[in-house]
């Protein structure tokens, strides 16, 4: 069971709107996080002058560690009380920021950027919990949800314009002083607005699990994005097998634990496992897609980094609007159609990015694509996540939160290697060459100013996105069957 203080669980049944707007304000924070670094890192760099290395440790430490220790943090906002760990964790993370403006060297960004990420991993799934706990109607909740993800979407589309205002008329660490304010008024609102909930009897807290699932996760991410961004090295490939080695022992020592750090019983539960299947699955293709977009529109459409933000805005307003949009459809049609009819939705956007041509026309198919296959995730997401978090018990809602987030960050990553990868065999063999990628092929036919290279690879390119997508498009088939199975047995049942 969970426990509400009784105060606070007066307040919120009074204030529920409230308590929402100020579990979303921290949410909002950590999505402009996630993003603004891009516009900063270059002034940033400039100032700093990391090496390549810890240019590549400033950039990516906070999704690592987001990534790595989000399921140990929902697991002790189960055990000292959820409300709790938002409090801790949302100073800890203004104090971060505090000392990451003012940072002096590039190792000083590292350890505050990996400090913000432990501490965004917690209050996320602590929110999730919480929101469960403030809307007990499933309706009511993931309608609430709705609305968080619509906050955090919404951090992340102005990210990039709030970053270039403040590194223009300021200095790179302003964008770290934008989330100090924020969080101070989380932490001193938070106990009068929010109700605590924790697990009655939650157990001592096993360390050893938690090693093991940070390692683990840390391992398998980091070999992943070695992968995308290297290729299958030796390195990669060793730091890969044993973070799959710790991750089996993580999961035969949660059977045998009476108070298991994850409640792996959890998928066994009635869908649930295929709700996860089905997150981990459309993250992959939106994470794995994502590596190409940018690269059409601007390498091969020839748009500006201005133009092609401008040109993916639509993309975030669909999956704001349908993030709202999709509870309130929940009043006339069963959940689970919903998202079988979101998951069809996602499958044609991807197939219209599988046959877009390179000119005009194809901006527009793309334009027209990305609409669908965000508005389908943003309308779904709030349904999938309410699974997973109603089908846990009250005092593992933390817990469960955030297992189903990291299947969706381990979805990105996987997606980035599968997709990428795809697009980068077809494209060598397009190009007859046996390595290389088509950034390495781009930036030869700019300096040689070989304009019939660059024709070639702008095609060959194209040929391997286009393959890549259809592989998305087989991955969606896949997840649009297990929806609409799912839709027929709710409807049965």
């Amino acid at each position: 069971m969970t426990t509400l203080t009784e105060t606070a669980a007066a307040v919120v049944t009074r204030h529920p709107k409230l308590a929402l707007a100020l579990l979303a304000l921290p949410s909002l924070l950590i999505a402009i996080d996630i993003s603004v670094l891009n516009v900063a890192l270059p002034a940033m760099s400039a100032d700093l002058r990391p090496s390549p290395v810890e240019l590549l440790w400033m950039n990516d430490i906070y999704g690592f560690m987001v990534g790595g220790t989000m399921v140990t943090m929902g697991t002790i906002g189960d055990r000292i009380g959820r409300r709790k760990l938002i409090i801790i964790c949302a100073t800890i993370f203004a104090l971060a920021s505090a000392v990451a403006a003012f940072s002096s060297e590039p190792w000083m960004i590292i350890v505050t950027r990996a400090v913000m990420g432990i501490a965004g991993a917690a209050i996320m799934p602590a929110s999730m919990a919480l929101i469960g706990s403030i809307y007990p109607d499933p309706k009511a909740r993931v309608a609430a949800m709705g609305a968080y993800m619509t906050c955090f979407l919404t951090g992340m589309a102005i990210a990039p314009l709030i970053g270039g205002l403040l590194v223009e008329h300021w200095w790179w660490g302003s964008v770290f002083l934008l989330g100090v304010p924020v969080m101070v008024v989380a932490v001193i609102a938070a106990p009068k607005f929010l109700p605590e909930s924790r697990a009655d009897e939650p157990g001592k807290l096993d360390l050893r699990s938690a090693a093991l699932c940070l390692a683990s996760i840390l391992l398998v991410v980091y070999a992943l994005k070695s992968f995308a961004n290297n290729g299958f090295t030796a390195t990669a490939t060793g730091f890969a097998v044993v973070g799959i080695a710790l991750g089996v022992v993580f999961v035969h020592r949660q059977g045998k634990l009476e108070h298991p750090l994850v409640d792996l019983g959890l998928l066994r539960r009635p869908g649930v496992g295929r709700t996860m299947v089905v997150l981990l699955l459309t993250a992959l293709v939106m994470g794995g897609t994502s590596l190409f977009v940018s690269f059409y529109l601007q390498s091969v459409l020839g748009l500006s980094p201005l133009q092609s933000a401008l040109v993916l805005v639509p993309q975030m307003v669909s999956m704001m609007i349908a993030g709202n949009l999709g509870p309130r459809l929940a009043h006339k049609f069963a959940p689970a159609k919903i998202v079988g009819v979101c998951t069809v939705l996602m499958l044609a956007g991807f197939t219209m990015f599988a046959v877009a041509p390179a000119n005009t026309t194809g901006l527009l198919v793309m334009i027209a694509g990305t609409i669908v296959t965000t508005g389908g995730i943003g309308a779904a997401f709030p349904f999938l996540m309410n699974d997973v978090i109603s089908h846990a018990p009250e005092d593992r809602a933390g817990s469960a939160a955030s297992l189903a987030q990291t299947a969706n960050e381990l979805g990105i990553a996987i997606g980035l290697v599968v997709l990428g990868s795809v697009g980068t065999v077809v494209y060598r063999a397009s190009m007859g060459t046996s390595d290389g990628s088509w950034v390495d092929g781009l930036r030869q036919a700019h300096d040689t100013g070989d304009s019939l290279l660059l024709s070639h690879v702008r095609e060959s390119f194209v040929t391997g996105f286009h393959t890549a997508c259809l592989a998305a498009v087989a991955i969606m088939v896949v997840v649009a069957t297990l929806a609409i199975r799912a839709a027929r047995t709710s409807r049965t049942a």
